[in-house]
């Protein structure tokens, strides 16, 4: 699969991540028609993280795929102009006329961010040999998340637990004996199979927790009928993109990530 197909059909499952009802705090706005090609936007004033991936203020593009136009893109960065919302980001991701989306995007100020890519990568189909692992890894239930709150209080991603119920959605652990020091879900969106929300102890990390949760992951897609299985992640997590790809992942495309901080 290249690009031009993995896109748009990622784009259908960040749509479909997302809460169904925005919060208090912010607004989602989708697009599919000029001047605002196909467009995601997303606001929200209390959001003012630096990192990109944790601020909800981001305009998801794809080139200028859908009609996208420069006045488009200015009436769209309206929205957070409006709100006062100082730092926003655009998520770039392959289409027609990108080129054309750069240039307006360093006219309006945006720069791209400089100290990671934020790859998309797609499993081969092969399974590499695996190393015996001392660690068991099971899918979990809501009890069992509950139970290892207070010892992975500082690993668990925000949105691995909230997920727990929801149609499409498996969650897994790695326990060394009966302690869990690793968790990592897998949504299941159409034949698409995308492994997520995965983090690891600190005190545990480099002994293959996450090697294991990604192979029992791809397993576990090829038996519920994925014919894709993806995942996300950012180079500058040299480990989780290492384990990827060793995992048999490679990248597809980036997504070109562009910060706007008015002052």
């Amino acid at each position: 699969m290249d690009a031009g197909t993995l896109v748009p059909r990622m784009r259908r499952l960040q749509i479909w991540l997302e809460p169904a009802v925005p919060s208090a705090t912010w607004s989602r706005h989708r697009f599919d028609r000029p001047p605002y090609g196909l467009a995601d936007v997303t606001v929200d004033v209390t959001s003012t993280s630096p990192a990109a991936s944790f601020n909800r203020n981001r305009i998801c593009l794809s080139g200028a795929d859908g009609g996208l136009t420069l006045d488009g893109l200015v009436e769209m960065l309206k929205l957070f102009d409006s709100q006062r919302v100082n730092r926003s980001f655009v998520w770039l991701s392959p289409g027609p006329g990108i080129e054309r989306v750069r240039e307006w995007l360093a006219r309006l100020a945006f720069v791209k961010v400089p100290w990671t890519r934020y790859p998309t990568l797609l499993h081969s189909g092969e399974v590499p040999p695996q190393e015996p692992s001392p660690l068991v890894v099971r899918e979990v239930g809501s009890r069992e998340i509950a139970s290892a709150g207070s010892g992975l209080a500082d690993v668990i991603m925000s949105g691995f637990a909230e997920s727990v119920g929801r149609e499409g959605f498996h969650h897994y652990m790695a326990f060394e004996g009966a302690r869990p020091i690793a968790v990592a879900a897998l949504a299941i969106f159409e034949d698409v199979g995308y492994l997520t929300h995965a983090s690891t102890e600190e005190t545990f990390r480099r002994r293959g927790a996450q090697s294991a949760l990604i192979a029992h992951r791809v397993a576990q897609a090829r038996a519920l009928g994925c014919t894709h299985i993806v995942s996300q992640t950012l180079t500058m997590l040299a480990d989780s993109f290492a384990n990827l790809k060793r995992a048999g992942f490679r990248e597809i495309y980036e997504q070109e990530v562009f910060e706007r901080v008015r002052v």
